[in-house]
């Protein structure tokens, strides 16, 4: 585990609700209320460790926002695009070091007629859109326990926030 490893902090975050997994199924209890709450254009940021369960979480939204693909890991094409009901498209920048390269992903492309679901966000600061869900995903002291923040950036952010709030407690109580 990389100790050196700083989350995204955006400066104009606020900080809604701190969730706490025990395991797989929590994360995926999670993950499908997101599924259920977004809409196309919703940008949802996730921060954490390699390891955290970012792609575990991406797995679940997809699943709860009624798409049957088969969600793996983008690390080495950057974006993978799943047609459904909603468009997701989900980018991961593990491999990008120079902000440069980012022109030859065109992610920007994908914000206003798709869910995009970003890992690593960290590495692509300068062009992240102003209002963003951002959930920052945190090791716990047991092995499979994940401690999950969720921050809001703005208007839009803020009621995708409530929408998953209300799935998350309607179905999980």
């Amino acid at each position: 585990m990389n100790t050196d490893f700083k989350h995204l902090t955006l400066d104009n975050e606020v900080e809604e609700v701190v969730l706490l997994s025990s395991g797989l199924e929590d994360t995926e209890k999670i993950g499908n209320a997101i599924g259920r709450s977004v809409t196309k254009e919703d940008v949802i940021l996730l921060s954490g460790n390699l390891g955290a369960g970012k792609t575990e979480l991406v797995r679940s939204i997809v699943i709860g926002a009624g798409n049957k693909d088969f969600v793996r890991s983008p690390t080495f094409v950057f974006i993978n695009e799943y047609k459904g009901k909603i468009n997701i498209t989900h980018c991961d920048f593990y491999r990008i070091l120079d902000v440069g390269n980012l022109q030859e992903t065109g992610v920007e492309e994908y914000y206003d007629n798709s869910l995009v679901l970003m890992e690593w966000p960290e590495r692509i600061t300068n062009n992240l859109p102003k209002d963003n869900l951002i959930i920052k995903i945190f090791f716990n002291e047991s092995e499979n326990e994940r401690i999950i923040k969720f921050f809001t950036s703005g208007n839009k952010s803020k009621q995708l926030f409530e929408r998953i709030i209300i799935n998350y407690e309607t179905n999980n109580s």
